[in-house]
């Protein structure tokens, strides 16, 4: 009998290494096909451009008497009281031009609609020239175009031209004063008022120099205007020929724009305008005391402009404005194809965004109102990572053949994304980023952010911060002579960063609004008042900070009262400037929630649950302008608690967190 074969030990062993061997080829392989399949490759664009240091306009002239307004691209950026209410003599007939062009419209090289001369319309004539105010000769039948009307309104500035144009286009004055004020209305020229005519004869025109050097600005937008008022002289049927009486067309470029005067209740007035290669600069001039005065002064704001504001190359062909981001191909450098220039001024609104569809794109650079577009290009682009790329990377793998060292940050550390918006940082890594400005401690998380601390109902502060706090900080009073309107209230404390930014807005406050004065109600406060809002209580108001001041201009009143705000043009002024100088209105009406009587505090979005005009809180530059030209609040201003948020600061707005 043959014996059994018995199974070799060893093979079976081989066996089993095989297979599981085979499990785990299987395994790895399917592991990494998923990894390659589903490997992100996404491309990151990253900004780096900055607008370069702009111009500080410090050497504009400043007029013993009258006011005046610098506008650049539809956009005040100095003056001298250009706030202030004052007839706006025949500078009305811009008003007028404008609403005719928008009422009834022609091209530029044709003659518009024709007017006939009627009883009417020469007896306001007569009526004119018994008052002694400028006129153009008219018959009764005469038949005179849109255009040679326009021309005798805005050259020789006639009154009863203007007249018969309103009645002709509107019905009546009246119904023109109706349409003129909702037109400036529309425009946001909430300082202008239509009066009793529509040839500024009659004092009852107002408006402010900043105000009619916009509407200077929209004159030189428009094609038929521009042309009207760039020309010396033009003849027109029975008047015969026009001269314009604007003596400085032609120097400095200027080309235009109009006059003004009904006597002492208007002084002198002058809008003059001149163009830069497609940027318009217009400056008007109000209450001169003299035609040469006019003249002379807005000659010579024109030349301070020219030489303090000059185009400046923004971009230089073949920069680099930015690169695209990848694991698989590192940083690929985006490059200006051309040269762009522009206008600008420091304390500019400004904001960059850098757009890419593939290998082309265009950069975006905004300066005041006006935005600069240049075409990029991405030489070594590649919008994908191939298989090779793919299977190293899930080994690992990663291409960083550059530095990282070239993204553009905020003031605050926040990596910049494609539209020029801050990527939602991490808030560790921001703390460190962010320079602390006390030596406080609290359980407060926002203490660690410097500058952009919060302190309110829900991020509270306790007796050992505020006294600490209290110990790092300045007088105002007595490094700078800032007065404490209500002395006694802490001293005028403030942090000494935010207190030379403050010194330096108070100066350029009292500056443009000469024999005026900015005053503080209270910055530091070591106790707060318990009037259950978040303005209030010990611990919780933002006047803990250190970076807070209640300012006003006594001259505009004492009191703290919102109702009062149309009448502080202190007020408004630091809602429209404090940002250049790192200030924000801490409590916009907009952020309030609701009416003061109500008992509200923050909510999860930002609300603040207050309105206060005259509360302002230092945050720096960087911050200030994003919030106050709403960078994440769709252009609008932004409550300080909804911008921490969005920056990704303030996890949560309720419970107090940062993270």
């Amino acid at each position: 009998m043959k014996k059994p074969r018995t199974k070799n030990k060893s093979s079976k062993l081989s066996h089993i290494i095989s297979m599981v061997t085979c499990g785990l080829i299987v395994a790895i392989a399917t592991w990494l096909a998923i990894r390659v399949i589903t490997m992100n490759s996404e491309l990151k664009v990253e900004t780096t451009y900055q607008i370069p240091e702009l111009t500080k306009l410090e050497n504009l002239p400043r007029l013993e008497s009258g006011t005046y307004a610098l506008v650049a691209d539809g956009e005040t950026v100095a003056g001298q009281k250009s706030q202030e209410i004052h007839s706006t003599a025949s500078m009305a007939k811009m008003i007028l031009a404008l609403a005719i062009m928008q009422e009834k419209p022609f091209e530029l090289g044709e003659q518009g609609e024709t007017i006939t001369i009627s009883d009417e319309y020469y007896q306001i004539y007569e009526d004119y020239v018994s008052k002694g105010g400028s006129v153009s000769a008219v018959e009764v039948g005469e038949e005179i175009s849109e255009y040679d009307a326009l021309a005798s309104v805005m050259l020789p500035s006639s009154n009863n031209m203007a007249d018969t144009l309103a009645i002709w286009a509107f019905g009546s004055l009246i119904e023109y004063q109706d349409y003129a004020n909702e037109m400036l209305k529309s425009w946001g020229l909430d300082n202008t008022t239509i009066g009793a005519d529509a040839s500024g004869f009659d004092p009852s025109t107002t408006s402010t120099a900043s105000d009619m050097a916009k509407l200077g600005t929209r004159v030189m937008q428009q094609p038929v205007l521009k042309e009207i008022v760039g020309l010396k002289e033009h003849e027109v049927p029975v008047a015969g020929i026009l001269t314009n009486t604007n003596k400085l067309l032609g120097q400095n470029n200027i080309s235009g724009i109009k006059t003004g005067y009904i006597g002492d209740v208007s002084g002198y007035c002058l809008t003059s305008g001149y163009l830069e290669d497609g940027h318009i600069v217009t400056v008007t001039l109000m209450g001169a005391t003299s035609r040469e005065a006019s003249f002379d002064n807005s000659l010579a704001i024109v030349k301070a402009v020219q030489e303090e504001m000059p185009l400046m190359k923004l971009v230089a062909k073949g920069d680099t404005v930015g690169y695209y981001d990848s694991w698989w191909g590192g940083k690929t450098q985006i490059t200006a194809d051309d040269d762009i220039y522009g206008l600008g001024w420091d304390g500019a609104v400004t904001n960059v965004s850098l757009e890419m569809a593939g290998q082309n794109g265009e950069l975006n650079i905004t300066i005041g109102s006006q935005t600069y577009g240049v075409k990029v290009t991405a030489e070594a682009y590649s919008d994908a990572p191939n298989l090779i790329d793919r299977i190293l990377h899930a080994f690992g793998w990663q291409n960083n053949t550059e530095e990282d060292s070239s993204a553009d940050t905020t003031d605050n550390g926040a990596a910049m994304d494609t539209q020029g918006q801050a990527d939602e940082p991490n808030t560790e890594d921001t703390a460190e980023a962010l320079t602390p400005i006390t030596n406080a401690s609290s359980a407060n998380c926002t203490i660690k952010f410097g500058t952009l601390m919060l302190i309110n109902p829900n991020f509270t502060v306790e007796n050992d911060f505020i006294s600490t706090r209290r110990g790092e900080l300045v007088s105002i009073s007595s490094l700078y002579g800032i007065v404490e309107g209500n002395a006694g209230n802490g001293d005028n404390l403030l942090d000494a960063e935010a207190a030379t930014h403050i010194n330096d807005m108070v100066k350029a406050y009292e500056t443009e609004y000469p024999g005026h004065t900015m005053e503080t109600r209270s910055c530091f406060r070591a106790v707060g008042t318990n009037c259950g809002r978040l303005c209030a209580a010990t611990g919780a108001s933002d006047h803990h900070t250190g970076l807070t001041c209640d300012l006003l201009d006594p001259a505009y009143g004492t009191e703290l009262d919102t109702d009062t705000y149309a009448q502080h043009i202190d007020w408004q002024w630091l809602k429209a400037n404090s940002y250049k100088y790192g200030f924000i209105d801490r409590f916009p009406e907009a952020w309030a929630g609701g009416s003061m009587s109500e008992p509200l505090n923050v909510d999860e979005n930002g609300t603040t649950g207050l309105y206060e005009t005259w509360h302002y809180r230092y945050v720096g530059i960087g911050p200030a302008t994003d919030i106050a030209t709403g960078k994440y609040n769709n252009g609008e201003y932004d409550s300080l608690e909804h911008y921490l948020k969005m920056r990704g600061l303030a996890k949560d707005l309720i419970s107090g967190k940062c993270e």
